[in-house]
């Protein structure tokens, strides 16, 4: 543990100087990690979702072998609560599935909320999702679209207060005790998980997370592919949407950065690539939301760590329009010397190493790929070596090439 902690200083010394632009004593080396942890040291991706202390064996296996300079806690869902909950859209490896044991989660792409419920959103958007979201969603929870929340008039509680006598109320009432039982037992577990890293001596890198007020919508109400229709079919109806989601990302964010004392905040951007709107609808229907909740961690000193998913070519002058050495911004597949020369005058970005190279290459391209990128992405600094995607395969021969070229030649 000694050899860990000497080092927790140095660590949290390049993080600091490469957020600032500024060139530390060599590149950072901090991937993003997933099901790695569990895959890449024999653990059953069904064994960490029914209870992630099991993954504990492999972060701290991922520590000691590559000693990174940021910890990712791990990304995975528990399994529990959706089983509990009957989820649609969510489904976990194991028996109730039917998927194997080593498999990933899967989230469906749904529509929670129809084409001629938008008014209906609109104008009560809590209500809706307690009544209409939630019981779609999971299938032990259809009792609540028999409750009604909102009617002030004392007289009509008590007729509609009956309703908590039906059975079927009674039976998504009792669920959502079991899935927020199984649900804190998880969370309990996660908390062990970055306590542990801690002792180890390596700074968490972003262990809250939050997406922008259009992912917010697309995500977990409309449908990701639905909201993205909705920019031409239902645009006046979309913007309305995300601007009563704008307030509740940055509530939920800032509340979560404040009761864990968070330094970083991840925010995954799954629906602003290019192929799937114009730069003048990004700044009409996704910057705009995605910016206030950036500044909104910022100006409560937490660095929003934000996630470029899919092409980000025609978004770069956008997304750079933030003060200066407080984002980082990581890539996924970009022009990575123009998101250098651009990007990288206001904000430290990372990424862009393909994972396919990783699981599936042979290590003279991985240190090929290493090396091309510290030559375009090194000099001046401002810049953490990291996979394009969050991590799930990967050869070790060639993770390991990897951290050696970036730290034998990312040194300043």
């Amino acid at each position: 543990m000694g050899s860990y902690e000497s080092t927790l200083v140095q660590r949290e010394e390049r993080i600091k100087k490469v957020l600032n632009l500024e060139e530390p004593d060599r590149v950072p080396f901090a991937p993003k990690i997933g099901n790695y942890y569990a895959r890449g040291y024999d653990i059953s991706i069904y064994d960490a979702m029914k209870d992630i202390r099991n993954i504990w064996p492999g972060v701290k296996g991922f520590l000691e072998d590559f000693s990174p300079d940021l910890a990712w806690a791990p990304v995975l869902y528990p399994a529990d609560p959706p089983e509990l909950m009957q989820s649609t859209y969510l489904k976990c490896p194991g028996p109730n599935s039917g998927l194997p044991l080593n498999a990933s989660f899967q989230i469906h792409d749904k529509c929670y909320l129809m084409d001629e419920e938008y008014k209906e959103f609109l104008h009560d958007p809590t209500h809706f999702f307690l009544t209409k979201v939630y019981p779609r969603k999971f299938d032990g929870l259809k009792g609540l679209s028999k409750l009604r929340f909102n009617n002030p008039v004392e007289y009509s509680l008590y007729i509609e207060l009956s309703n908590f006598a039906d059975p079927e109320v009674q039976t998504a009432l009792e669920t959502l005790k079991r899935g927020g039982e199984a649900a804190a037992r998880w969370l309990g577990g996660l908390g062990y998980i970055t306590g542990e890293i801690a002792k180890l001596g390596f700074p968490l890198g972003a262990a809250g997370a939050q997406t922008c007020p259009f992912d917010m919508f697309g995500d977990n109400i409309r449908g990701f592919l639905n909201t993205i229709n909705d920019v031409y079919d239902y645009p006046d109806e979309l913007l309305a949407a995300v601007e009563y989601m704008t307030p509740i990302c940055i509530h939920n964010a800032v509340n979560t950065a404040k009761a864990n004392n968070l330094e970083y905040m991840f925010i995954p951007l799954h629906g602003g690539i290019d192929e799937f709107m114009s730069p003048d609808n990004y700044k009409k229907f996704y910057w705009p939301g995605l910016k206030a909740l950036m500044m909104a961690l910022i100006d409560i000193g937490v660095t929003p760590y934000v996630f470029c998913e899919g092409k980000y070519n025609r978004r770069l002058d956008i997304i750079s329009d933030v003060p200066k050495g407080k984002v980082i911004y990581m890539f996924e597949e970009v022009d990575i010397a123009e998101a250098k020369r651009i990007v990288g005058q206001t904000a430290c970005i990372c990424g862009n190493l393909p994972n396919a190279l990783l699981a599936y290459g042979k290590k003279e391209r991985v240190i090929e790929e290493t090396k091309k990128l510290l030559d375009i992405c090194a000099p001046g600094g401002g810049f953490i070596m990291d996979c394009s995607i969050v991590l799930d395969e990967a050869n070790k021969e060639n993770m390991e090439a990897w951290v050696n070229t970036t730290r034998e030649l990312g040194k300043y």
